[in-house]
């Protein structure tokens, strides 16, 4: 395994063992629950859409297909809620078995691969770096497990490998203002969050006057469009740190609006 993508590997096949281990004990019906973050879609719905982008990815890394769109008519025409519907007829541990075995082959094809090689994904922009690819699959698993532990109302609990999603976050940022029609500014803006550890992440210029601080589980929430940044114990200073919490997206694709603040304290 190359070194510069051991960590976000390890913490990869960490967490798809976690949600594994979470969804694997629930009955048919739970599976069929929904979620509380994303529309009409279920527990069932969420396996089916990361075991269908990882078997997406596997190909992809292995020179099939132009970029994830093309395999977007698999899911079916359900354009609201771009639910996976071409894969209902799946049962509960049928989608958990297509999971386990896809997921199976695109870690061991991110273990054969030079992380810096580049694979085409999102149309539109460039295509990524291997270790990109694996920090965003990270993250898309990650995002949608918090969708999982929400609707069963569980406790969501971090650990140090969120600092992946806070580092998407901050290099997403010029493609989360281009989605929103926003220009990117010459603001200097300043990270502060405190990772799970202790550990203090940073990023930007330590003398800016827009500053974030607090959380990095708040932040990595807030960056995958779980929450609004309102309703959580972040500090935002200043217009455009306001304005980068109000936008900011780690996934490609549309600009999601993410949730309604329920608070409405100036903060």
């Amino acid at each position: 395994m190359h070194k510069e993508i051991e960590g976000i590997l390890n913490d990869l096949i960490a967490e798809q063992s976690r949600v594994d281990c979470m969804v694997n004990c629930l009955s048919e019906d739970q599976w069929m629950s929904k979620i509380a973050t994303s529309g009409q879609w279920t527990i069932k719905d969420a396996i089916l859409h990361l075991a269908h982008y990882d078997s997406a990815a596997v190909k992809l890394l292995h020179g099939l297909g132009e970029d994830v769109a093309t395999y977007r008519p698999l899911y079916g025409d359900d354009p609201t809620y771009r639910r996976p519907i071409n894969y209902w007829h799946l049962s509960a541990q049928e989608t958990l078995s297509w999971w386990r075995e896809d997921r199976t082959k695109l870690n061991a094809v991110f273990l054969d691969k030079d992380p810096k090689d580049r694979v085409p994904w999102a149309r539109g922009l460039p295509p990524m770096s291997i270790k990109s690819l694996a920090t965003s699959r990270f993250m898309e698993l990650w995002a949608h497990a918090v969708d999982i532990k929400d609707g069963l109302d569980i406790t969501i609990e971090v650990d140090d490998s969120i600092g992946h999603i806070l580092f998407l976050a901050w290099q997403s940022r010029p493609n989360a203002y281009r989605i929103n029609d926003f220009a990117l500014p010459d603001t200097p803006i300043y990270l502060e969050l405190t990772l799970p550890s202790g550990k203090i992440w940073t990023k930007g210029e330590a003398n800016a006057t827009n500053v974030i601080k607090g959380n990095a589980k708040d932040w990595a929430l807030v960056s995958t469009r779980r929450r609004n940044w309102m309703d959580t114990d972040l500090s935002v200073t200043g217009d455009e740190a306001q304005r980068y919490a109000s936008v900011v997206q780690t996934f490609a694709g549309l600009a999601d609006k993410g949730p309604e603040a329920l608070s409405q304290v100036d903060k």
